[in-house]
């Protein structure tokens, strides 16, 4: 799965990046953030809405946690920040999206947590250590995602999205069983056009990216909370709880 990530690049760097034109006015309280959680806004690229905008990019603002169009509204107790990519294209709440509503949402990294051994029967994330994974390179990357819009009675539409995820390549796995789809930017105008509508093409897309590019790095538990957001919720643990949490990787 992927509960938290980092995104705290200027937009305009995302945009230049990739090719995006930036939507300033729907940016709203998108704020740069290195521990991303369920229900904040987060930036995403997509394909430009209209007859004018073919085979154009914007860089936009949607909430994290997708509320289908045809649902009542955000229910705290379905978060759907996460759409596994095995079902991804027959489950009801996302194949609509799947079908059309394609995005891609930059980040620099994600968090992943994993209990030892000698702490499964313990309850709550204090019991686990936390992991940033991120590209060796640092370079940013691009998690697969959908977008939906719901409309209440009263009051503007909600733009919402969810994350792809899919099994964890090598390097990933002794932390967690899944990983979010992490797409080139070779292929992210199959994935964004919404004219693309071959469900086998896509779903090509959605598997694990080489484990040879990824870097797993310990971190502090003070990512657990989102109140902490900071850089130095990056910085790798010091030498000797950096061993202590490797060798809980490897049990």
């Amino acid at each position: 799965m992927c509960g938290r990530f980092v995104q705290h690049a200027d937009p305009e760097r995302y945009a230049s990046r990739y090719a995006a034109e930036v939507d300033s006015e729907a940016l709203g309280d998108w704020r740069p953030s290195y521990n991303v959680a369920p229900t904040r806004p987060v930036l995403a690229i997509r394909a430009s809405r209209g007859e004018a905008a073919a085979g154009r990019r914007e860089l936009t603002s949607l909430r994290w946690g997708l509320i289908p169009s045809w649902s009542k509204g955000p229910d705290n107790r379905y978060s759907m920040i996460n759409a596994r990519a095995e079902t991804v294209a027959s489950k009801p709440a996302y194949r609509n999206a799947f079908k059309r509503r394609r995005c891609v949402i930059p980040a620099e990294g994600f968090y992943e947590w994993q209990a030892a051994a000698h702490e499964t029967r313990q309850k709550g994330s204090q019991a686990k250590q936390p992991f940033f994974i991120h590209r060796k390179d640092h370079a940013p990357i691009l998690l697969a995602g959908l977008w939906e819009i719901w409309r209440p009675e009263e009051g503007e539409p909600v733009h919402s999205c969810t994350i792809v995820v899919t099994d964890a390549n090598d390097a990933i796995a002794s932390v967690h069983d899944r990983m979010p789809v992490v797409l080139e930017p070779a292929v992210m105008d199959r994935w964004l056009d919404p004219e693309q509508t071959d469900p086998e093409d896509l779903l090509s897309l959605l598997r694990p990216s080489p484990a040879a590019d990824w870097a797993v790095t310990p971190v502090s538990r003070r990512v657990n909370s989102p109140a902490n957001d900071d850089a130095d919720l990056l910085r790798p643990l010091d030498e000797a709880d950096a061993q202590t949490a490797d060798n809980a990787r490897r049990r």
